[in-house]
């Protein structure tokens, strides 16, 4: 299967984009493009997207000496925060723009020797079988149309007893698709699975799912907070592209805020 057939060819193109970039730079603080954990609700972005991955990392288990591979590292914040923690972190990226920043700023912070970003595609992980403890992978299968292929190959590359942690934006049981398919437009995806798929994903694949989780609540606030933050006078970006983002943003409140579109997390253990 090709990378237009997976979507990875228009997924780098989307990620790759000057304007794209930019909004995702200015807006989701800089480190990572995943949904944020809002405790309180007050939390800038940044800090409950920080707060997200230690969530997740911390449902994983993952401990100092893990090797743990980011197969959607973006601009590289959950690789720095493993590393940070002790583990052996690398990533990969289908978007150049992503792993470049993520490079740059593993450098920034004298980790450039300790953490690989490269560019690569989650539908054939570039390493070998049975070779990592855990993979990690944040809001991310979204962009996939062959999301049974992501399983199986994060299912080969773990060792036995390995742990994949993910996340996604998804639909809602009983969603109303056009609505979805409205707010995901802009990603060039369609929507229709659900959390109950990604679990049946996952199992068919060979996984044992120990924990499923929905936090519908985050994914509203994280893109009323992203609204908001489009709404000010001064917004960094071109005004054309923020009035494209901002009707974009209002389309996904709309389906939102319906209960059509939520968020799960998931740890899978491959059995051994």
């Amino acid at each position: 299967m090709t990378g237009s057939e997976t979507n990875a060819e228009a997924s780098a193109a989307y990620y790759d984009d000057a304007n794209v970039a930019e909004f995702y730079r200015l807006f989701w603080g800089g480190s990572d493009i995943h949904i944020g954990r809002y405790d309180s609700g007050d939390e800038s972005i940044a800090d409950a997207s920080a707060a997200m991955t230690r969530y997740l990392i911390g449902l994983a288990g993952l401990d100092e000496g893990d090797k743990v591979l980011d197969i959607a590292c973006g601009y590289g914040g959950t690789l720095r925060m493993l590393a940070h923690m002790g583990c052996k972190p690398n990533g990969i990226d289908i978007s150049s723009v992503c792993v470049d920043e993520a490079r740059r700023a593993n450098a920034e912070q004298g980790l450039a020797d300790r953490i690989d970003a490269v560019v690569g595609d989650f539908h054939d992980i570039p390493v070998e079988a049975d070779s990592w403890d855990a993979v990690i992978c944040q809001d991310s299968l979204i962009h996939s149309t062959d999301r049974p292929r992501v399983f199986s190959e994060v299912f080969r590359v773990l060792r036995p007893g390995g742990i994949f942690a993910f996340s996604d934006i998804m639909t809602a049981e009983g969603a109303d698709l056009e609505l979805v398919n409205q707010a995901f437009e802009r990603l060039g995806v369609k929507g229709g699975a659900t959390p109950r798929d990604y679990k049946d994903m996952a199992v068919a694949a060979g996984f044992q799912v120990t924990h499923a989780e929905e936090r519908p609540a985050d994914i509203r606030t994280h893109y009323d907070k992203l609204a908001e933050q489009l709404a000010g006078s001064d917004t960094g970006l071109a005004a054309e592209t923020a009035k494209k983002i901002a009707a974009s943003i209002g389309r996904w409140q709309k389906a939102l805020h319906g209960g059509h579109i939520t968020w799960a997390c998931f740890i899978a253990r491959k059995p051994g």
